[in-house]
């Protein structure tokens, strides 16, 4: 069911990729755009600008889908360099809306136990991504788990909607089922390598795809 949504989101989005880049717009430049519209994401949910941070996330969102679009519309599946500068640039998009969520928290006075919530869910949103990145890396496909990247944005985008009063329940299905997916990963990993011994090339260290998390 997940991978057929998927399959269809970028049918859905390769229109739009060849259009951005009949433009002049590279994949590379979509993606920097994406994380430049994380900040005011993260400025919204720090200062409670609800509006703001819905609506930058979710422009940093669509980035996010678009620019392995603009990558497909080149006729291949973009650089080694773009793989890197994806991955590394969503971490920080996430880092950046993660902080501003606990720089919000704290600034309104909220429960201790809250704010440790919401950076436990950044942890593990980090963890999902770095343990995908990094399988990537070794030549393992690793597209499993309940809540990958699409899904904790529509949960971020739920939370700058509901505000303050629904951060115990957003942040806290984030820390909970970002672990889960983390967990499952990481077995997926284990599963895959059993009786291989690590052998690393620069091409597998770097790894050659857009791995988004």
């Amino acid at each position: 069911m997940k991978d057929a949504v998927k399959k269809t989101a970028r049918g859905a989005m390769l229109p739009i990729g060849r259009a951005l880049r009949a433009v002049g717009l590279t994949a590379n430049g979509v993606t920097l755009i994406g994380v430049l519209f994380s900040l005011p994401a993260a400025w919204g949910f720090a200062e409670g600008r609800n509006s703001i941070a819905f609506g930058f996330l979710l422009a940093s969102g669509l980035c996010d889908m678009l620019d392995g679009a603009v990558a497909r519309a080149g006729g291949g599946g973009g650089t080694k360099f773009g793989a890197a500068f994806d991955s590394t640039l969503d971490r920080y998009g996430e880092g950046v809306v993660f902080g501003g969520i606990v720089f919000g928290l704290v600034s309104r006075g909220a429960a201790d136990w809250l704010v440790w919530i919401a950076l436990l869910a950044g942890v593990a949103s980090f963890l999902t991504s770095y343990v995908r990145a990094r399988a990537e890396g070794l030549g393992i496909a690793c597209e499993v788990g309940v809540l990958e990247r699409p899904e904790r944005v529509v949960l971020l985008l739920v939370l700058a909607l509901w505000g303050d009063g629904g951060a115990v329940w957003i942040l806290s299905a984030l820390a909970v089922l970002a672990h889960i997916t983390f967990i499952q990963r990481l077995h997926h990993v284990w599963k895959a390598t059993q009786g291989k011994p690590l052998v690393e090339t620069p091409e597998s260290v770097q790894g050659g795809r857009r791995a988004r998390g």
